[in-house]
């Protein structure tokens, strides 16, 4: 008895590692990422890791506990931490203390939103606004937006002002590597590519001299924590500010992240062999909705739960709740250890870059796939076509453009992405709305 009990020990520890190492995997490049973009100081970076690792740990034990409670990790949403970079870019370097501020108190808002939705019987309605063709458009502009900031990286431009041969090498050596390994390796080796390519392109980063940037001026104050322990403190960034449109802009990105929840959960239901009913679809969006709560409370990006989590639990055959619990506990606890982040935040942001350039280039996929989904009806092209021309054309105005309008409606504005949503919502639901056969149909 003794011997199978340490034996169903051992089985959990080593279980319960695979999911730590994971969660890991995708929680590292985003802060660098995204710091990089705000110009965050190392000591503010490694702040921001930490939080991050805690954020993904608590936000997983929230689902698991509360939530759907279902083996699916948390994680920054790909959608939250573009926005970031996006906002970013269309915001001068001096208003960036001001904009996470923003942030902060839009994830705040958004979240409280999505908990509330998330306990009414009527969330369907609100995934019925989110057509293929709305979410098409937004990936398409989202990516659009974004591809300026990859190149800016991989090619060594953002460090030298020009091409950087080594940056372009490391760079090509970082995607190759990620696509090998995600392509090409048996088993759940495959969903770590992105660890393996970020472990060889920081190694090749280091022998040809490509070094973590840091940013002389720092985007909020306060430094890393010293000693091997520390607590996260709550609203890093500073004291939440409003303005309409960050807030507008976050609560359609939650809005539209309804759809990941919904897909993460029916992709891990598939791979758990279990049935996913109305009821778990619920607690899970409530538990979205409380880890974007905790997202904007310790100043990081927003958190979803994770669609590859269906594969990793495929791969690895962990079907137990227990191991998913302790790796983002030991998460958890690894965000509280400041070394941690200092290391992490040494990161070369062209290796984090590059090694998110073939996720990123599959999210551009998933838009183009909804789009083709549809019938190409002259209705539907020009939906599609209007509002991509109108948001991919603001992303051409020069900033000075919006300078003579209010703060609130500039940042709307200046905004490609988020009024290329807005067009294509007004287009689809309202002037060309499709007669209620066809919307049902439709699905």
């Amino acid at each position: 008895m003794a011997q199978a009990e340490r034996s169903g020990a051992l089985v959990t520890a080593l279980e319960s590692s695979q999911w730590a190492v994971f969660l890991l995997t995708n929680v590292i490049v985003v802060p660098v990422v995204v710091g990089a973009a705000f110009r965050m100081s190392a000591a503010e970076m490694s702040v921001f890791m930490q939080h991050m690792l805690v954020v993904t740990g608590l936000a997983s034990l929230v689902q698991g506990f509360v939530g759907h409670r279902l083996p699916i990790a948390e994680g920054a949403a790909g959608m939250w931490w573009a926005l970031f970079i996006l906002l970013a870019t269309i915001t001068p370097a001096t208003g960036h203390a001001l904009l996470l501020r923003q942030l902060e108190l839009g994830m705040l808002v958004a979240g409280v939103l999505i908990a509330v939705i998330g306990l009414m019987p009527w969330v369907v309605h609100i995934r019925r606004m989110f057509t293929p063709i709305v979410t098409g458009v937004y990936l398409v502009l989202l990516v659009a937006q974004m591809s300026g900031s990859f190149f800016h990286s991989m090619l060594g431009i953002s460090r030298t002002g020009h091409l950087d041969g080594r940056v372009i090498l490391v760079s090509f050596v970082v995607v190759l590597v990620v696509l090998v390994v995600s392509l090409k390796a048996p088993g759940v080796w495959r969903s770590l590519g992105p660890l393996f390519g970020i472990a060889a392109g920081w190694a090749g980063a280091a022998l040809l001299g490509v070094t973590a940037g840091s940013a002389s001026t720092p985007s909020h104050p306060g430094s890393a924590p010293e000693g091997w322990f520390a607590l996260p403190q709550p609203f890093v960034w500073g004291t939440p500010v409003w303005d309409t449109g960050i807030v507008i802009t976050s609560v359609l990105t939650a809005l539209i992240l309804i759809s990941n929840v919904i897909a993460s959960l029916i992709v891990g239901g598939i791979a758990l062999n279990r049935e996913i009913t109305p009821a778990t679809y619920r607690r899970g969006i409530f538990g979205n909705g409380i880890g974007l709560i905790l997202s904007s409370l310790f100043s990081v990006v927003g958190v979803v739960p994770l669609s590859v989590s269906g594969g990793f639990i495929g791969t690895t055959g962990i079907r137990r709740r227990l191991p998913f619990l302790i790796g983002a506990a030991v998460t958890l606890v690894i965000g509280l250890l400041p070394p941690v982040g200092r290391l992490f935040a040494h990161l070369p942001q062209e290796v984090a870059y590059a090694s998110l350039f073939v996720p990123f280039s599959q999210m551009m996929g998933f838009g183009i796939r909804d789009l083709m989904g549809e019938r190409p009806t002259p209705r539907n092209l020009l939906v599609i076509g209007l509002s991509l021309m109108i948001g991919i054309g603001l992303m051409f105005m020069p900033p000075a453009a919006f300078e003579g309008l209010p703060a609130w409606l500039r940042n709307i504005l200046a905004n490609g992405l988020l009024v290329g949503l807005m067009v294509c919502l007004v287009l689809e639901h309202l002037i060309f709305r499709r007669p209620r056969a066809v919307q049902v149909q439709g699905g």
